[in-house]
């Protein structure tokens, strides 16, 4: 059943035609003329309007042409006579016109055919309007969803800040512009937190750790970066800042938690306490793995002077003669001494590093595993420092006396690095990197599990690392090539299960776009 308007100057067909409309069901409401019809259409919903074309007053033009702002989803069919078949299809180029009907009408029942047929149309072009509307809201939802979840993704659950996958890619984002940025790294972690667990609570500590975010938000400039990366440990990029001012929100976090001390539930004002290690591209370059280490290296000087500090990176150029340098600034100048000797070595390190690193993530490793990693990475060849140019640079194979020289690194690698801040992890990547799981590497010929297992992580990515990069003597693997070359050792070389591992991360990573296939 639909709602009929019926518009005819001509009162009997007026009739005639309601009387058939109304036997087939439908309300049908009469009008005398196209004026008398818009009043009608103002005032109540019609499904179909079936209207003369000549008329006094307002012809059927002239309503459609009203009708179609005042009710555009209504069908119209339209009674003309021979003299008006071109106003017809004069009608039918507006699109507003469903169809027509020569006067005088020969059969009645051809009118129900055609309002039969109006009428479906209406009801399914008004079925279709409404799903359009539920898949656009549907749409609307799904896509409100994926914005949710793909900013969950990014976020660390308990703080709200960028997770430790998130602040590690925007670091990577803004080095590898084409004309990267003067870009500053903060690590910091709190003084004693797992004694602060142990005494009040973990669901006090997790109210910390949101106290100490809210800290870092206020005093995050709004193009820079707060993250946690996991634990007690933050991490703040800041782009287009020096040193210095790194330094000085260090030291703003530190005044701002003195000002603002937690609270516990019981009321009890408890101060908090960071240890802080900031790192500059300016000294340190713009490698992600490079600047992390460094500043990594800095919070842990930190830690060492006795926490509460704020500790800048600094290189052997940075200081002034007569002032004391670190263990670490004494390092910085032998990588880059090996780079000047070698810019193979620099190169290979960083490397090196992030391959460790993609690994050491896939296994869930602790945050020591992090650290340990970062610096050994870089510092795993710092011993190449005592091989010979002749032997460092040589374009072709090495003889068997210049061989043991160059495995020499590893032992006085380890020698160099002695002294260093968690010393026996670091030591574990370093001095067995070369080792191999069937007992046929050096310097110890050590094999299986007796290999560290960062060591053993340490082994794959120099591994890959030195496959994939190119040399003066010939060009380096494709990723493929290389990761073919990891699955044929698997057992032999490689920890198999470390390998399975690494090719399937390294695969992800060039499926999600990460890494090239060809690189």
């Amino acid at each position: 059943m639909a709602e009929i308007l019926l518009v005819d100057d001509e009162e009997a067909l007026r009739l005639m035609m309601s009387r058939q409309l109304r036997r087939a069901g439908h309300n049908v409401t009469q009008a005398e003329d196209g004026v008398a019809a818009l009043e009608l259409l103002k005032s109540q919903p019609f499904d179909v309007v079936v209207s003369d074309m000549k008329m006094p007053r307002l012809d059927g033009m002239g309503l459609l042409e009203k009708a179609s702002s005042i009710a555009p989803d209504v069908e119209f069919i339209i009674l003309t006579g021979h003299g008006s078949m071109e106003n017809a299809l004069e009608a039918f180029k507006t699109g507003n016109l469903f169809d027509y009907l020569l006067k005088p009408l020969e059969d009645i029942h051809e009118l129900d055919a055609v309002v039969a047929r109006a009428v479906e149309r209406r009801f399914l072009r008004h079925d279709n309007s409404r799903l359009v509307k539920e898949l656009q809201t549907k749409i609307e939802d799904l896509e409100a969803a994926r914005t949710k979840l793909a900013y969950m993704a990014e976020r660390d659950s308990l703080t709200g800040l960028l997770n430790h996958r998130k602040i590690h890619e925007t670091l990577a984002e803004f080095l590898s512009r084409s004309e990267p940025v003067p870009i500053a790294v903060v690590l910091m972690d709190m003084d004693g937190f797992k004694t602060f667990n142990d005494t009040y609570g973990h669901p006090i500590g997790d109210q910390v750790l949101r106290h100490l975010a809210d800290t870092l938000t206020r005093q995050c400039r709004i193009d820079w970066f707060a993250g946690r990366c996991g634990g007690d440990e933050f991490m703040l990029v800041l782009p287009n800042c020096t040193s210095s001012e790194a330094k000085e929100v260090a030291n703003s976090v530190r005044c701002d938690l003195s000002r603002n001390p937690f609270r516990s539930p019981t009321g009890m004002l408890l101060p908090l306490q960071l240890c802080f290690g900031v790192a500059h591209s300016d000294s340190v370059g713009h490698n992600g793995a490079s600047l992390v280490a460094a500043a990594d290296s800095a919070l842990y000087e930190s830690k060492y002077n006795g926490g509460d500090t704020v500790t800048v990176h600094t290189t052997m150029d940075d200081v002034t003669p007569g002032i004391d340098r670190s263990k670490f600034d004494v390092l910085d100048s032998l990588v880059i001494a090996i780079d000047h000797k070698d810019r193979y070595t620099k190169k290979h390190s960083e490397d090196v590093t992030d391959y460790a690193l993609h690994l050491v993530e896939a296994l869930g490793l602790s945050e020591d595993a992090h650290h340990a990693i970062r610096i050994a990475g870089l510092l795993h060849d710092v011993g190449k420092i005592g091989v010979p140019d002749s032997i460092l640079r040589k374009p072709g194979k090495l003889t068997d006396e210049e061989y043991e020289v160059m495995k020499s690194h590893v032992t006085v690698s380890a020698l160099i690095i002695h002294g260093l801040p968690r010393l026996p992890e670091i030591l574990s990547a370093v001095a067995n990197h070369h080792e191999r799981w069937d007992g046929k590497g050096y310097p110890a010929g050590i094999s299986g599990e007796e290999i560290p297992l960062l060591g053993r992580i340490m082994a794959i990515a120099d591994a890959f690392s030195a496959m994939t990069l190119d040399r003066p003597y010939r060009a380096g693997m494709t990723v493929d090539a290389a990761l073919a070359e990891i699955e044929k050792y698997r057992g032999s070389q490689f920890d198999p299960e470390l390998a399975t591992v690494f090719i399937n991360t390294m695969r992800k990573k060039i499926a999600d776009g990460d890494l090239l296939a060809a690189a």
